[in-house]
């Protein structure tokens, strides 16, 4: 290959990263590219017809070069840019998101970047967060402005979303900056925050009250769309018959061995429902919830480097620490760094405990979701050697691109790949853990099943419900969170479709080596390219795609 080919993408690849961080400044800066701090995207109608102007010249140019004879890691920088710009082509035009779903409009208003990282002085943060609050109204006018057809799920979770984003910029985030000593930008931030809190909560008004009867439930992708997002966004080429029946058999297979864990460890004369009953009372106390995960994160990743399980190219501490104030909505959550920032590269493993002023028996409800056998599994999943040991090596990638860009699949295929993976590898006699692995991966099993129905299958919520409930053993409450998330997240089929595909190419790398297989060297190779599309890993393995299901 010509070395001026090579030269020429990755001169196409330089300037895709640069203007992809133009267009979406939140993401840049959390890879680690402060000179976008305060910025927020255009999302007007006409900010997106530019974008996709932009990412049809780009593939056109793309389209331009013959990857056959690109050494790998040009291969693989082109194949990441591929993907990238078709899906985001295909959200903009085909699925047409921002036109059916409030809920990104929201989120981009997140001020996690600026609150949760000490990457510079918190004077120096406070500065970007007062531009970044004063960029609100223009995303919530493109958002009233681009809602042509929205989608009733979707609005209803927005309007939560909305409701909840307020009373933390309100009540919350002035917690979060408490040092701050400087009184003229403190007043700056107070009016800043004052003018949000208004935005928003004229926001959440239009979304219930204009939005919400004008909104239908026209949410499906329908089977064509359905199939593009896979082929554009994850480089999956298979049939919708077949991913339903591999959807329902893996489910089938999992709920048999659940049901089996639970026979034995219930004994002659108990039901299921007692055994999970049991479950649910093994948990912590309250005020031992974290030194417990921090022995539990702790144990994982002496285990991980001790039976040799992937390697860890650094290790620059995954924090285990109580939820912020300002974030104790979630249960547990990992706030790790992007693969460029060139100062705080502490990653943080945020768990909850339950309030000190609450009832016994709200303290009880809350716990249950801290048992030791779904701990075990979390721990894993989020920190080692899932998404935390993940991020180390993505930084270690061969290119900008491939650190910056990352599938779906792949990033929560690994990781709850590691659940099964460190389940048999780790203690596979251990019943408890057994069934905490099985019950998080019916979760995952029942929204591959309910992503393909709801949009490809004529699915009702209702009927999503029923199988998160019967399926997946859920209550009513979070198994219908979990139906209506599938309505604007079809791609939370991922979890087990990445999974399947990581499991597929292990067992084929397997027969390919033989005796020689190691499973450490399979995991190293897996990681060393960053997080590009699992088929795109797959050739580079075996060298070619193959089968990937």
């Amino acid at each position: 290959m010509p070395t001026s080919t090579i030269s020429a993408l990755c001169a196409l690849a330089d300037r895709y990263l640069k203007a992809y961080c133009e267009t979406y400044p939140p993401f840049a800066v959390w890879l680690g590219f402060h000179e976008y701090d305060g910025r927020l995207p255009d999302l007007s109608r006409k900010g997106l017809e530019t974008r996709l102007a932009d990412l049809r010249r780009f593939l056109a140019e793309l389209d331009e070069i013959d990857p056959t004879g690109l050494d790998e890691t040009s291969w693989l920088d082109y194949q990441i840019l591929r993907h990238e710009a078709a899906f985001e082509a295909f959200v903009l035009e085909d699925w047409r998101r921002l036109e059916r779903d409030p809920i990104p409009y929201l989120e981009t208003l997140s001020v996690a970047n600026y609150i949760l990282r000490n990457y510079a002085p918190l004077e120096v943060r406070v500065r970007a967060l007062i531009s970044h609050l004063r960029g609100f109204p223009a995303i919530l006018t493109a958002m009233r402005e681009n809602l042509t057809h929205p989608a009733r799920p979707a609005v209803g979770v927005a309007a939560r979303i909305g409701r909840g984003l307020a009373s933390f910029l309100r009540d919350d985030l002035p917690q979060a900056v408490a040092a701050l000593e400087d009184k003229t930008l403190r007043a700056e931030l107070d009016e800043a925050l004052r003018d949000a809190v208004q935005e928003v909560e004229a926001a959440v008004s239009w979304l219930e009250n204009d939005l919400a009867p004008r909104a239908t439930d026209d949410f499906a992708l329908g089977p064509e769309r359905f199939a593009r997002m896979l082929a554009l966004g994850e480089g999956i080429d298979v049939s919708l018959d077949h991913l339903r029946e591999v959807a329902e058999a893996d489910l089938a297979r999992n709920k048999e061995a659940y049901l089996e864990t639970a026979a034995r460890l219930g004994g002659p004369g108990r039901d299921l429902q007692g055994v999970i009953a049991e479950g649910k009372r093994r948990h912590p106390a309250p005020e031992d919830l974290i030194p417990t995960v921090r022995r539990l994160v702790d144990d994982l990743r002496r285990i991980v480097l001790e039976r040799g399980i992937v390697s860890v190219p650094y290790d620059e501490n995954c924090i285990v620490a109580e939820t912020p104030p300002f974030l104790r909505y979630a249960f547990a959550m990992m706030y790790d760094v992007g693969p460029f920032e060139p100062v705080a590269r502490e990653a943080y493993y945020y768990v909850t405990p339950p309030e000190r002023d609450w009832p016994p028996e709200k303290v009880e409800e809350w716990m249950t979701a801290f048992t030791f056998h779904s701990l075990w599994s979390t721990c894993v999943h989020e920190a080692w050697p899932g998404h935390y040991l993940h991020g180390l090596h993505n930084r270690n990638a061969p290119t900008s691109v491939s650190k910056a860009f990352a599938s779906y699949a792949f990033t929560e295929g690994w990781a709850h790949y590691c659940e099964q993976m460190m389940w048999e590898t780790v203690c596979p006699d251990d019943l408890w853990a057994r069934l905490g692995q099985l019950s998080d991966a019916l979760l995952r099993n029942v929204r591959f099943v309910c992503a393909l129905g709801l949009h490809t299958g004529g699915m009702t919520v209702e009927e999503a419900t029923r199988r998160f409930l019967e399926d997946a053993f859920m209550e009513p409450a979070t198994a219908e969170e979990e139906a209506i998330r599938g309505t604007y997240d079809p791609q939370y089929l991922n979890y087990t479709l990445g999974k399947l595909m990581v499991l597929k190419l292990r067992d084929d790398v397997r027969r390919r080596e033989g005796a020689n297989f190691d499973l450490r060297r399979f995991h190293d190779r897996f990681l060393s390219w960053g997080t590009p599309p699992i088929p795109v890993v797959r050739h580079l393995m075996l060298g070619e795609a193959g089968e990937v299901l």
